[in-house]
């Protein structure tokens, strides 16, 4: 097929299908829209929260299907091929928000020397985050020998970035030490990384027995304890930052700290299986909250001005990029059933060392 979408079933991620799209040149478009080609994506556990969470934040809702089909939404590069009567230039390149498809049509507008905001109606409600697209040059701060690494590391590594911000900007919620659920996802380990940079303040990485092994030989972590080890935890003031979403994990630890847990903030819902059943009962220590990076993006925005924060950012980001090749290595693969194997494959629990990039 020339054209191509991956869609999924909103109640049932295992249960996929690749569908033929219309050819990108005889696509219809309605004033001020265009069309990006969808060149190549990262596929991360983060996008199978967004399909988990589809229903909760609107994710669903950023690239529209019909019936019981959704279109998970994915980071990666695109190419201007038809600009319509928009401001865009044909052959620039955007990073951003896509489906996992061969093209986009948007409609863009605030379109300058760093980007564009897709304005279409159905998106207008969603945050804006996520309706930004940045032109890839240099000046913009696009290093091209890192497109693949962008893909697959940058949206996470900038949720840890703020995660660590985050914290820092409340005192670490007065703990003495810093859990993180599911240590070894991309997610944990950019703010394990940050943490350890960063703070003086002992960070603890929880993972599975299967991945201890990795996440010890990081380096980035002052303590690794299995999931199994839960009770066996000294007592400590502790901030638990779940990246797991795992209900059963989340009772166990409460129940252990009891009111020494100041801070339970969920990020993301990397045990994604585990999410059948009610959710637990009121559960002692501070209550267990959704963190939104967003939110705390736009205060810093705020608080520094931005180009102090992408300054900041940028050269955490550097920083991270001198150490996450020793850690995983990123495989890429080609076309509509590579596509499709990707998915099925980062679905089922890809192993941690592993990264993936889609070229459409």
């Amino acid at each position: 097929m020339s054209s191509y979408c991956l869609e999924v079933v909103r109640t049932n991620l295992e249960e996929s299908r690749t569908i033929d799209l219309p050819d990108a040149a005889d696509v219809e478009l309605g004033e001020g829209e265009a069309v990006i080609r969808v060149d190549r994506f990262g596929l991360t556990a983060n996008n199978i929260t967004y399909g988990v969470a589809g229903d909760i934040i609107g994710y669903w809702q950023f690239f529209p299907s019909e019936g019981e089909f959704g279109r998970i939404p994915v980071w990666g590069v695109g190419t201007v091929i038809r600009s319509g009567s928009t401001d865009l230039k044909e052959g620039d390149e955007y990073y951003g928000y896509y489906p996992m498809a061969s093209y986009l049509v948007v409609k863009p507008e605030h379109v300058t020397g760093r980007g564009f905001t897709d304005v279409a109606a159905h998106r207008t409600a969603l945050p804006p985050t996520y309706n930004q697209y940045s032109l890839m040059t240099a000046t913009n701060g696009f290093d091209r020998d890192y497109d693949s690494h962008r893909m697959v590391y940058f949206p996470l590594f900038a949720t840890g970035f703020i995660l660590d911000d985050w914290l820092f900007d409340n005192d670490m919620f007065g703990a003495e030490k810093v859990i993180v659920s599911s240590a070894s996802s991309k997610t944990s380990f950019s703010l394990g990384f940050l943490l350890n940079r960063n703070r003086d303040i002992t960070v603890v990485g929880l993972t599975s027995s299967g991945n201890k092994a990795f996440v010890e030989g990081m380096g980035i972590y002052d303590e690794v304890v299995t999931y199994d080890d839960i009770e066996q935890m000294a007592d400590a003031k502790v901030a638990f930052v779940d990246m797991a979403g795992n209900r059963k994990v989340l009772e166990r630890l409460h129940h252990h700290f009891g009111d020494n847990v100041v801070c339970s903030s969920g990020v993301g819902i990397t045990h994604w299986e585990t999410r059948d059943g009610q959710e637990p009962a009121e559960l002692p220590g501070a209550k267990p909250s959704m963190f939104f990076a967003p939110t705390q993006m736009q205060k810093r925005n705020q608080d520094w001005g931005p180009e102090t924060y992408q300054a900041e950012l940028q050269s955490a980001w550097t920083a991270f990029l001198g150490a996450v090749d020793d850690w995983v290595s990123i495989n890429e693969g080609s076309g509509a059933d590579a596509m499709e194997t990707t998915y099925k494959t980062v679905l089922n629990g890809a192993k941690p060392d592993q990264a993936y990039v889609c070229v459409v």
